[in-house]
């Protein structure tokens, strides 16, 4: 599993075929703001899953947004998060990676026998 958070964004990410991307955000739900999938090639990546997990049980407290994505597929492609109220057009902030995978990254170095 590849963890990314806010630090990677504008980053490109090195991949393989089949390895799990885990995107986590802050967001706090109770301000109407969520992130939200603005764009992504569905035939390099697979979106799988998201979740919201609280950080405390205090009325109106952050928490973390996680989009699990699979890789699919060879090629190179941009993931973008958007996070906004889903009732305006208006985008508070972008989250936006590179996704790069290919075949020859997953191959194995052969190790020489003792």
């Amino acid at each position: 599993m590849i963890s990314i958070d806010k630090s990677l964004n504008g980053q490109k990410i090195t991949t393989k075929n089949g390895d799990i991307l885990k995107v986590q955000l802050a967001e706090n739900p109770t301000t109407g703001c969520l992130w939200k999938i603005n764009s992504h090639d569905k035939k390099h990546i697979k979106f799988t899953k998201d979740e919201f997990q609280i950080s405390e049980q205090s009325i109106g407290a952050g928490g973390m947004k996680t989009f699990l994505f699979k890789v699919k597929n060879e090629g190179t492609s941009k993931l973008e998060l958007t996070l906004g109220n889903p009732w305006e057009k208006d985008t508070i902030e972008t989250f936006e990676i590179t996704i790069e995978s290919s075949n020859s990254y997953a191959k194995k170095k052969k190790l020489p026998l003792i």
